[in-house]
């Protein structure tokens, strides 16, 4: 790997480069559930931590528009143009708290289930759904929308693993958000139903030929799932885990430029107190395989307890290929389900006890501010 140190940014002797930046921001599903803690509340206490930008989560979103609502309507397409008028205004309603805060959004996410889509008449429905979604990040003044690979629950008749139909479907969702501005960034799941792994995402992307508007989107957690985690293992990893980690990392510097990822979600992994085979309560009571179970109730932090994931070894990997720029902590946790604003202030003092971690062994500036040069 190339190996640009990353404590100071330099490159190769002799030249003269300014120095990288890193800046700290936080999903906002990280903070608490949609439906228990308020999206508003949720912002004034990530920027009072002192992050200074937040990934906007649709669910949170909504939520928070249903105070904008008026009464219920009787008519399907009038209700769902009342929906849509709520989340536009909540969207402008929410940018102009976000700058008061000092806070920047930087993307919407997640557009989920539209990868590889059979229907066409379903196709042409989501496509509507993600116009209006692309109506709320310009409100919101978000300049990316994250779009994960399909999931596993979804019904398999509905979908295609056919690598030119899935990246079809990403090159038409790529020119509808380039006309409007906005970037579609496409992440791989590891735990998905058909793009499963980094490489896979990216052979997508590349023949969906959209260099300008179709980005990747680098997730910790996702980059480790297929060659280092096995939550059914008690020790929670893979046979020969490092080499199969170091292995994938060293062929994504080398395919993927780092200027094609707009930003960095990192989360760790809990280790189970035991493997999560089928009887296991996180997979038994919601019918979810092994990596999504761990995912959707067990991310942690980096440098949590507990914590087993490689994660600085991957931040280290693309940082030395050259990537810089909004570290995004995502976690979706048990935790987050917990009632009262006491639980959004206590993983935003998590995530940012997290972030001051990572600064510190990276050698970045912990409050970096925005504008500098």
């Amino acid at each position: 790997m190339n190996n640009i140190d990353v404590s100071h940014g330099n490159g190769v002797a002799g030249q003269v480069q300014r120095q990288k930046r890193f800046l700290p921001s936080i999903a906002t599903m990280s903070l608490g559930s949609s439906a228990l803690h308020p999206l508003d509340v949720k912002l004034k206490i990530a920027a009072a931590k002192g992050f200074l930008g937040v990934e906007m989560y649709w669910d949170d979103l909504f939520q928070y528009s249903l105070q904008f609502r008026d009464e219920p309507c009787s008519c399907a397409a009038q209700e769902a143009a009342a929906s849509s008028f709520a989340v536009l205004v909540a969207a402008t309603d929410v940018a102009n708290l976000a700058a008061s805060l000092g806070l920047e959004i930087l993307s919407l996410q997640p557009f989920r289930n539209f990868d590889g889509l059979t229907d066409p008449g379903l196709r042409e429905k989501r496509l509507d759904e993600f116009r209006l979604w692309l109506a709320t990040a310009r409100r919101l003044g978000a300049g990316i929308i994250g779009v994960p690979s399909a999931l596993p629950t979804v019904k398999a008749a509905d979908y295609t693993d056919n690598r030119h139909a899935v990246a079809a479907d990403l090159a038409k969702l790529s020119r509808l958000a380039k006309a409007q501005g906005i970037r579609v960034a496409y992440e791989n799941l590891c735990f998905a139903a058909h793009v499963k792994d980094w490489h896979q995402a990216w052979d997508r992307i590349e023949l969906a030929r959209e260099p300008d508007g179709l980005l990747f989107l680098p997730d910790t957690f996702n980059i480790c799932g297929r060659t280092y985690m096995d939550p059914e293992e008690a020790c929670g990893k893979m046979p020969n885990a490092e080499a199969g980690l170091r292995a994938s990392l060293q062929r994504l510097v080398d395919t993927v430029p780092m200027a094609r990822m707009p930003l960095l979600q990192v989360a760790d992994a809990e280790l189970p107190d035991s493997p999560l085979t089928a009887d296991h309560p996180w997979r038994k009571e919601a019918g979810l395989v092994p990596l999504m179970a761990l995912s959707r109730n067990a991310r942690l932090f980096p440098f949590e307890e507990r914590g087993y994931l490689p994660v600085v070894s991957v931040i280290q990997a693309l940082v030395s290929a050259g990537w810089e720029g909004w570290v995004s902590m995502e976690v979706f946790s048990r935790t987050t389900a917990a009632q009262g604003e006491e639980t959004i202030w206590e993983h935003a003092k998590r995530a940012w006890e997290s972030w001051e971690k990572l600064a510190h062994v990276m050698g970045w500036e912990a409050r970096p501010r925005m504008g500098r040069q």
